[in-house]
């Protein structure tokens, strides 16, 4: 954590970025540094400290030698013919008679399974309440856009940084963006424990906490007041049910399984 409260430093490489990395540091509360050669980034950031780096190729999270740069196109091979219809998310998220749902991602994370969803034709709007992640996120998305492969697909998703709870409450409020699907990944406790887990991903655990129950039961109850016609929540295999909220059926993978649950509708 810096002196000004922003757990990262903002650097950039060479001048054509500083304008860039200056206005993202002020966004963040973040403090900046020049970064135009690695020995200079060691010397800004202290071991253990998390630094955001722009460059001309986009925006990089990095620590101690490890570093993460989220690109949907390493994500390719999960969408070519045949392979997206197994997705378990995919058919999880799936609404009967609807061909482009409204899907609410509330915890967007790096967008992976917004980009599934997307990729199967649903319109996915993607909440990230943490600052930093939504900057990777918001800059992955700008690079898809100029991709030929993946604009049509970023092109239906769309961020909103901020309270998932709050923006959930706010689409509710439009019957014309009230959305027919909710989302949920929140961080489960045991993930940062998991030799699955990548080291790079320990950049976003630094980020984001394992959620906790009142945390759930919060974000259970604004899912619920948008009234979807369904809610898919993402769980480890033998993890609990989400706030306690036990599903109408669930698909089971190996790793994870989706909890669906189907919401009472109100005439």
């Amino acid at each position: 954590m810096t002196d000004q409260g922003s757990p990262v430093i903002v650097v950039y490489e060479g001048a054509v970025c500083e304008e860039r990395a200056t206005a993202l540091a002020q966004r963040l509360h973040a403090p900046l540094a020049p970064a135009p050669s690695e020995l200079q980034v060691d010397a800004d950031c202290a071991p253990g400290q998390l630094h955001l780096k722009v460059s001309p190729t986009g925006l990089c999270l990095a620590r101690d030698g490890m570093e993460l740069v989220p690109d949907f196109a390493d994500m390719m091979h999960r969408i070519k013919p045949g392979a997206l219809q197994r997705e378990l998310l995919v058919k999880a998220a799936r609404v009967k008679g609807m061909e482009r749902p409204r899907v609410v991602d509330a915890t967007a994370g790096l967008g992976e399974d917004s980009f599934l969803l997307a990729a199967a034709g649903c319109d996915v709007t993607l909440c990230e309440s943490d600052p930093v992640i939504a900057a990777l996120l918001e800059d992955a998305l700008e690079r898809a856009a100029h991709d030929a492969d993946l604009a049509p697909i970023a092109a239906r998703m769309h961020l909103v940084a901020g309270n998932s709870c709050d923006i959930l409450a706010e689409l509710a409020q439009d019957p014309d963006s009230a959305p027919d699907v909710v989302y949920l990944d929140p961080m489960f406790p045991g993930r940062t424990k998991s030799a699955a887990v990548k080291k790079k991903f320990q950049l976003i655990h630094g980020l984001e906490r394992p959620c906790e129950p009142d945390a759930e039961l919060a974000l259970m109850r604004a899912a619920m007041a948008a009234r979807p016609r369904k809610i898919v929540v993402k769980r480890p295999v033998k993890g609990p049910h989400l706030a306690g909220v036990k599903p109408s059926h669930t698909l089971a993978g190996k790793a994870v399984r989706y909890d669906c649950i189907v919401p009472p509708r109100l005439a």
